[in-house]
């Protein structure tokens, strides 16, 4: 009997998991006229290592774009092969969001979307759905065009070996003029469309970007439905990083950094670590920059050792190749990983660029900091331990 009813236990399970999945599946099918692409690659947007694609086979610009997401996702749609939408210089291209499509995906998505991309430089399709999506072309069928139109004024700058200094003073302040046409466009869009997934996804892109003041988002934040969207990622991260900007400021104290991700996963707590100066470094293995001031910072360390201590704190997703470099460098001061929620660690200091690097002194005060990788930053850091 007993085995009878665990038959029938996990087979429910096993069902309802089943029907869990279906229903958070996703497909959108594209018919894009004027594009041919070799591939088309995907970036997520939203709670880190959730949502899944399945690869995308693209023919004369149709496909289908399918997969698995428990929660709305941002999604940036790239061609490969397509490099009239990128814009290129001699060392690669310099990255615009108008090269991309984008769109939201969410459980349960299926939609349609058609275009034409004939003679354009830009992806200008914006999908609409009846809902989210709707609200995203708001916003992106206004911003991407200007956002192209500052990209190639600023190729023409790059490689346009021709132009005088009075023509690219011109061509600078058109650039100018195009990027306060775009700031006043968000803050327009975030003061109508607050209550939506784009409003969230744009006021994290602006955090991260410098874009905005964290207080500054505080009237668009009330305007959020907690009901509708309060436990969605946007919303916790904008927050986190709006308390984050306050309780991470010069002259508070630290907030606290408890975690167990660590090489060995034995429980890390920045209490340990009282006593001296500490440098906190927000990095990661992808960060060149990061990279390249770890020598510094070791050297810094082993010759202020009885006063400095340091604390790494990667932005990476893969355990394994965050551990290996580590091992690989002989990174040997701790170091952790930035997880999910309450670990969230570069949500909850608002670090909006890699390196950030933070000053505590012994009794835990935050007495600087600074972001980039600046020759200056150790000169700085050894007038305060003085």
């Amino acid at each position: 009997m007993k085995k009878i009813v665990i038959l029938i236990f996990l087979t429910l399970h096993s069902a309802t998991f089943v029907f869990a999945q279906k229903e958070n599946n996703f497909e959108v099918k594209f018919k894009i006229a004027g594009v041919n692409p070799k591939g088309v690659y995907v970036t997520f947007f939203g709670e880190k290592d959730v949502a899944t694609s399945e690869k995308i086979e693209a023919n004369n610009g149709e496909f289908v774009f399918k997969g698995y997401t428990p929660s709305p996702m941002v999604a940036r749609l790239g061609f490969s092969g397509e490099d009239r939408f990128l814009k290129r210089v001699a060392n690669g291209h310099i990255p615009f969001k108008s090269s991309s499509l984008w769109l939201i995906v969410y459980p349960g998505a299926s939609f349609e979307v058609k275009g034409t991309l004939e003679g354009k430089d830009f992806s200008d399709i914006y999908p609409l759905d009846g809902g989210e999506n709707d609200i995203f072309a708001l916003l992106n069928s206004k911003m991407m065009p200007l956002t192209n139109s500052m990209g190639n004024l600023t190729l023409k700058i790059r490689l346009d070996n021709t132009l005088t200094p009075e023509q690219k003073s011109d061509i600078e302040g058109e650039i100018k003029a195009i990027g306060c046409e775009i700031a006043s466009l968000k803050r327009e869009f975030l003061d109508k469309n607050a209550n939506s997934l784009a409003a969230l996804w744009l006021m994290e892109d602006m955090l991260i970007r410098s874009e905005i003041p964290p207080q500054d988002l505080i009237p668009f934040m009330q305007k959020v439905s907690l009901k509708k969207y309060g436990d969605h990622y946007f919303y916790r991260v904008v927050k986190d990083r709006i308390d984050g900007s306050f309780a991470s400021a010069v002259g508070k104290q630290c907030p606290p950094i408890i975690t167990k991700n660590t090489p060995d996963s034995t429980e890390f707590n920045i209490e340990s670590l009282r006593g001296k100066y500490l440098i906190i470094d927000f990095w990661g293995t992808w960060c060149g920059p990061c990279v390249a001031g770890i020598p510094h910072m070791k050297a810094f360390r082993e010759k202020h050792k009885d006063k400095i201590e340091l604390l790494g704190i990667s932005n990476d997703r893969s355990f394994d190749g965050w551990k290996s470099f580590i091992t690989k460098n002989e990174m040997n001061y701790p170091n952790i990983l930035c997880g999910k929620g309450e670990e969230d660690f570069v949500s909850k200091f608002n670090v909006q660029g890699f390196p950030t690097k933070i000053l505590i002194d012994p009794q835990g005060k935050i007495l600087f900091r600074d972001s980039g990788e600046n020759e200056d930053f150790y000169a700085k850091i050894e007038n305060f331990i003085k």
